[in-house]
Protein backbone atom coordinates (compact mmCIF):
# COMPACT_ATOMS: atom_id res chain seq x y z
CA UNK A 1 0.00 0.00 0.00
CA UNK A 2 1.31 3.40 -0.66
CA UNK A 3 0.46 7.02 0.44
CA UNK A 4 0.24 9.50 -1.75
CA UNK A 5 1.29 13.69 -0.65
CA UNK A 6 -2.11 15.56 -1.83
CA UNK A 7 0.24 18.44 -1.02
CA UNK A 8 -0.39 19.68 2.65
CA UNK A 9 1.65 17.42 4.52
CA UNK A 10 -0.93 16.83 6.89
CA UNK A 11 -2.93 15.28 4.40
CA UNK A 12 -2.45 12.13 2.17
CA UNK A 13 -4.59 9.86 0.06
CA UNK A 14 -3.72 6.24 0.77
CA UNK A 15 -3.72 4.31 -2.24
CA UNK A 16 -3.21 0.35 -3.11
CA UNK A 17 -0.86 -0.75 -6.17
CA UNK A 18 -2.08 -3.31 -7.78
CA UNK A 19 -0.89 -4.84 -11.33
CA UNK A 20 -3.14 -4.91 -14.31
CA UNK A 21 -3.09 -5.91 -18.21
CA UNK A 22 -4.88 -3.43 -20.56
CA UNK A 23 -5.27 -4.02 -24.29
CA UNK A 24 -4.98 -0.46 -26.23
CA UNK A 25 -5.65 -0.92 -30.05
CA UNK A 26 -2.31 -3.40 -30.76
CA UNK A 27 -0.78 -2.70 -27.44
CA UNK A 28 -0.83 -4.75 -24.22
CA UNK A 29 0.01 -2.67 -21.57
CA UNK A 30 1.07 -4.21 -18.57
CA UNK A 31 1.35 -2.31 -15.59
CA UNK A 32 0.47 -0.96 -11.81
CA UNK A 33 -2.31 1.29 -11.48
CA UNK A 34 -2.65 2.96 -8.26
CA UNK A 35 -5.99 3.26 -6.82
CA UNK A 36 -7.78 4.36 -3.78
CA UNK A 37 -7.57 2.33 -0.80
CA UNK A 38 -10.93 0.02 -0.86
CA UNK A 39 -12.02 0.81 -4.04
CA UNK A 40 -11.82 -1.70 -6.94
CA UNK A 41 -10.22 -1.77 -10.34
CA UNK A 42 -13.48 -1.15 -11.63
CA UNK A 43 -14.25 1.79 -9.44
CA UNK A 44 -11.09 3.56 -10.99
CA UNK A 45 -12.33 2.62 -14.90
CA UNK A 46 -15.59 3.51 -14.36
CA UNK A 47 -14.74 6.99 -12.56
CA UNK A 48 -15.74 9.96 -14.86
CA UNK A 49 -13.83 12.45 -12.12
CA UNK A 50 -10.36 11.48 -14.85
CA UNK A 51 -10.04 10.85 -18.85
CA UNK A 52 -6.29 9.29 -18.25
CA UNK A 53 -5.18 6.88 -15.99
CA UNK A 54 -1.87 6.58 -14.39
CA UNK A 55 0.13 3.30 -15.13
CA UNK A 56 3.74 3.33 -14.00
CA UNK A 57 6.57 0.69 -13.92
CA UNK A 58 4.85 -0.15 -17.97
CA UNK A 59 5.72 -2.20 -20.68
CA UNK A 60 4.20 -1.97 -23.87
CA UNK A 61 3.86 -5.01 -25.74
CA UNK A 62 2.78 -5.60 -29.70
CA UNK A 63 -0.48 -7.96 -29.56
CA UNK A 64 0.65 -9.01 -33.23
CA UNK A 65 3.80 -10.27 -32.96
CA UNK A 66 4.22 -10.66 -29.02
CA UNK A 67 7.50 -8.34 -29.20
CA UNK A 68 8.17 -5.78 -26.38
CA UNK A 69 8.02 -2.42 -27.60
CA UNK A 70 9.44 -0.30 -24.57
CA UNK A 71 9.59 -0.23 -20.82
CA UNK A 72 8.31 3.40 -19.25
CA UNK A 73 8.28 4.48 -15.43
CA UNK A 74 4.94 6.46 -16.02
CA UNK A 75 2.22 6.62 -18.80
CA UNK A 76 -1.41 7.92 -18.77
CA UNK A 77 -3.68 5.57 -20.63
CA UNK A 78 -6.67 7.47 -21.96
CA UNK A 79 -9.72 5.42 -20.29
CA UNK A 80 -11.59 5.55 -23.50
CA UNK A 81 -9.61 4.07 -25.38
CA UNK A 82 -9.01 0.60 -23.10
CA UNK A 83 -10.50 -2.28 -24.82
CA UNK A 84 -9.81 -5.23 -22.16
CA UNK A 85 -8.02 -4.42 -18.75
CA UNK A 86 -7.84 -7.29 -15.99
CA UNK A 87 -5.96 -7.43 -12.78
CA UNK A 88 -2.63 -9.24 -13.82
CA UNK A 89 -1.89 -12.32 -11.34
Amino acid sequence: MDAVDAGDSSMFVTKNKIRVVAVVDNWRIEGDMHILSGSRLTDAINSRAKDFLAVTNAVIIDTKSNTKLFETEYLALNREAISLIFLAE
